[in-house]
């Protein structure tokens, strides 16, 4: 009876156990939990099956940028570059906003723009433009390949642009301003992409990168943006520097000739890197029969303002030594209204120069600065005799610019030089009363200087004695029958130097350089324009310049760079004060103020006694 009992048993709780089995797996299987939705940070996102990007992803989120038509970021506009497959897949624009989705895709009059409806900078292939609108329709393209997308909130309009090529295009290419020397894409890959050109011959100039020959797109050509700037464009060009590519950027400048291979590497969230690998030298070029003239709206040509249409005071340069060229310019009026640029013949397909490709010269070298195109930009109306000289050695081109009429009165030339020991190519020093200077390259070590007053002529001449060092000495004077005096030896290492002499006391220094700059003084806060000064030696500089009213003013060591810096303190007036040093990676001093009337000053800055005054100029 016990047997039979126990044997009910175990089998009631086998049934139960198996009843509890079959309904915890019908309970998994008949009700599945959903997968959570991911996270995503708001913004508008690309995504689709014709693109790496079939989720959301951050590396499909479009990013804002620059207006081209004022070069100033606009929050509505938006962009990014992505590779897409040909077809059918395409792709959406997906606005994401807490929890909410809206999906886009083409809206009214989105079409093929073609070259009849396309302005002159536009890209030379076909582009679709049009509106955009919330639909489940996808974008898609005809062949696989990189595209820019870019879109205007504000505006709900969109362009998608096919990258075909990157391009080089500028006075360093070979097509100068004029066409763009194609970099070829390679193999498609929807994650990353090269383009490249390889044996491209690269002078001592500037230059961009642009993708389709096309420098903009337009977006809206009508949207008043106010103060006469009217429209929306996104730009298809990079300048700044090749390793800090900036759309729209100002022009790359080519330290180096030579022989290149040019990169843009895209990546998918990552936009692009270039690279420009030299791979060999350049042949000497042979500019005997460049003839060169002047272009641009800074010139007064008969009157008028002229224009960047036709090249005016075109010529043949005077050769010397075979690989010397000099183009002379007399009495070029220039406006502050405008800018202008150096220019072969009628077009653009030729050779171009602008102010980052030179050296500047001459007695009024500080009365031009540039701008974003690299063109010479005049700070002050005037009339001026202007030299452009081209080493083609070396290529060193060198713009020389005086008062018309007025021409230097003293050149340094000698092997620790520039300008070798070839009288008529001796560099022109700025200066006048007796003090005459140059900040320019000297040579380093067993190399020499002298100071002639005339081109061309070995007599009158300075030098110095045995007690002349590389720091400075005593000026020993050539009259004309004279024997040579001795030469200034340049200092051990070879680099930038301001050489000063002074024909009144006899003497001469050689220092490192320092400049001035600020909204105080005619470079303005443009660390590669800043003003060179003169040098007396043991560390004081002196300049004697026009200052602005009530602004301000500093000093730094190189150009271009703006460490290591001297300004002031709290103490620091508009006529005296301490000089305070900021080495690299420190804080910035203080300004010094310029004095509350504007006019000519002699500004000097004692960097050994670390003290400056400013003073009315006699």
């Amino acid at each position: 009876m016990k047997k039979n009992s126990l044997t009910k048993l175990l089998q009631l709780m086998s049934f139960i156990l198996l009843v509890s089995v079959v309904m915890v797996s019908c309970k998994k299987d008949d009700d599945p939990k959903p997968d959570p939705e991911p996270i995503v940070e708001d913004g508008i996102y690309l995504k689709g099956a014709g693109t790496a990007l079939t989720t959301y992803d951050i590396k499909g989120l479009l990013k804002p940028t620059k207006n081209e038509v004022n070069q100033s970021d606009r929050a509505s506009l938006l962009d990014i570059y992505v590779a897409i497959k040909g077809g059918a897949d395409g792709f959406n624009i997906v606005k994401v906003a807490g929890a909410t989705k809206t999906t886009y895709g083409p809206g009214a009059g989105f079409g093929v723009v073609g070259e009849a409806d396309r302005i002159g900078d536009e890209p030379k292939h076909d582009f679709w433009r049009g509106a955009y609108a919330v639909t489940e329709t996808k974008f898609t393209v005809p062949a696989d390949g990189l595209y820019h997308v870019a879109l205007d909130t504000e505006l709900n309009k969109i362009v998608i642009v096919p990258v075909h090529t990157w391009g080089l295009i500028g006075a360093a290419t070979p097509g100068g301003w004029g066409g763009s020397t194609p970099m070829a894409p390679q193999a498609f890959d929807l994650n990353t992409m090269t383009f490249e050109a390889t044996n491209v011959t690269m002078t001592k100039a500037d230059f961009k990168f642009r993708y389709s020959d096309g420098w903009k797109v337009v977006i809206d050509p009508d949207l008043d943006l106010g103060g006469g700037v009217v429209g929306v464009r996104v730009n298809t060009n990079f300048g700044g520097a090749v390793n800090a590519l900036v759309p729209g950027g100002a022009n790359i400048a080519n330290e180096t000739s030579g022989k290149y291979t040019a990169k843009m590497v895209w990546k998918l969230g990552e936009g692009y890197t270039a690279t420009m690998t030299k791979t060999g030298d350049l042949d000497l070029f042979n500019y005997t029969n460049t003839q060169l003239g002047l272009i641009g709206n800074g010139l007064i040509v008969d009157g008028a303002q002229h224009n960047w249409d036709v090249t005016v005071m075109v010529q043949a340069p005077v050769v010397e030594n075979e690989t010397n060229y000099t183009w002379t310019y007399s009495g070029v009026e220039v406006t502050t209204e405008g800018s202008f640029k150096i220019r072969e013949g009628q077009s653009w397909d030729g050779k171009s120069f602008g102010y980052p490709q030179v050296v500047m010269a001459g007695l009024a070298a500080d009365k031009f600065t540039t701008n974003n195109d690299g063109n010479f930009v005049p700070t002050e109306n005037g009339t001026y005799d202007i030299v452009f000289k081209i080493d083609a050695v070396t290529e060193i081109y060198t713009f020389t610019v005086n008062p018309a009429g007025a021409a230097p009165e003293m050149y340094i030339l000698g092997d620790g030089s520039l300008a070798g020991w070839d009288n008529n190519a001796a560099l022109p020093m700025a200066g006048t009363d007796g003090i005459y200077s140059i900040t320019t390259t000297l040579n380093g070590a067993g190399k020499y200087i002298k100071f002639i007053t005339t081109l061309g002529q070995w007599e009158p001449m300075y030098g110095t004695n045995a007690s002349g060092t590389s720091s400075g000495g005593p000026l020993v004077y050539r009259a004309v029958g004279d024997p040579d005096p001795a030469s200034i030896p340049t200092p051990d290492v070879a680099g930038l130097y301001v050489v000063t002499i002074n024909t009144n006391d006899m003497t001469y220094s050689i220092a490192a350089p320092l400049y001035m700059l600020g909204d105080g003084c005619a470079a303005g806060w443009d660390n590669t324009a800043a003003l060179p000064m003169f040098t007396s030696g043991n560390g004081v500089y002196f300049l004697k310049t026009t200052l602005a009213a009530a602004a301000n003013i500093k000093f730094i060591t190189n150009l271009g760079q703006w460490e290591p810096m001297y300004g002031t303190n709290a103490t620091g007036t508009s006529v005296a004060g301490p000089l305070v040093y900021r080495p690299v990676g420190a804080p910035d001093p203080a300004n010094i103020p310029t004095p509350a009337t504007g006019g000519m000053y002699v500004v000097t800055a004692d960097i050994t006694n670390l003290t400056y005054t400013i003073a009315p100029a006699k």
